[in-house]
């Protein structure tokens, strides 16, 4: 089959370059518990978000079930033959591993090659380390960053666009210090303690500001 090594090298490429091209810089919020705080865990997503969803960034598909949610690439990747690695050999529309004799079906445009990627992502699962919980008509996914700190991201749906908000700009973190009257050092990730009033107050000054949009599928 066709060197995975250099696949995944050249989507960490596209990655990278997107990255740089957006101009922003990562920043790791976390909270002491999960938020919002004195609030339950919900078991499972509503049957109203369950379904699938196309990313306007880059069309892969998000799938949401009752307590799991993956996102889903599959989409054919342009090569030269002389890409592939020096055990494969290329006979009519077939690359045969020469010391596997795995074989892979590949399309041909021109002088290049069309080869499928496909892959899927966790991002989010239900349990113990992973906890749901509702608030002012937004859906929050914890996820365990270490014993004693939560990462959260918001999650909301409308008029069939699903939206995932994170904390990922620094405008954020003057929020979140201004809000909860805490100093932070540079050191991250950053992490706070804060209130449920004082969350809510973050949600209203249009925190989470980093979103990403999906559009459902029927």
């Amino acid at each position: 089959m066709v060197n995975n090594e250099k696949i995944k090298f050249i989507l960490a490429t596209i990655i990278l370059v997107s990255l740089f091209a957006c101009e922003r810089r990562l920043v790791v919020v976390t909270f002491s518990e999960p938020q919002p705080t004195n609030t339950e865990n919900i078991s499972k997503f509503p049957k109203h978000f369950q379904g699938q969803y196309l990313s306007v960034e880059d069309n892969s598909i998000l799938s949401i079930e009752d307590k799991l949610i993956q996102r889903i690439y599959d989409f054919d990747y342009k090569i030269h033959p002389n890409q592939l690695d020096s055990t494969e050999l290329l006979v009519s529309d077939t690359v045969i591993n020469l010391e596997t004799n795995e074989k892979t079906i590949i399309k041909r445009d021109g002088d290049s090659l069309l080869v499928n990627f496909h892959s899927i992502d966790t991002l989010f699962q239900i349990d113990y380390d992973n906890v749901v919980r509702k608030f002012k008509g937004y859906y929050f996914l914890n996820t365990r960053y270490d014993k004693q700190s939560w990462g959260v991201e918001k999650m909301q749906l409308s008029k069939g666009l699903l939206v995932i908000s994170n904390i990922s700009s620094e405008t954020d973190v003057e929020k979140l210090k201004e809000i909860t009257e805490t100093l932070q050092d540079t050191i991250l990730p950053y992490k706070f303690t804060i209130t449920k009033e004082k969350f809510k107050k973050f949600i209203k000054n249009e925190g989470f500001s980093d979103s990403k949009i999906f559009i459902r599928q029927k």
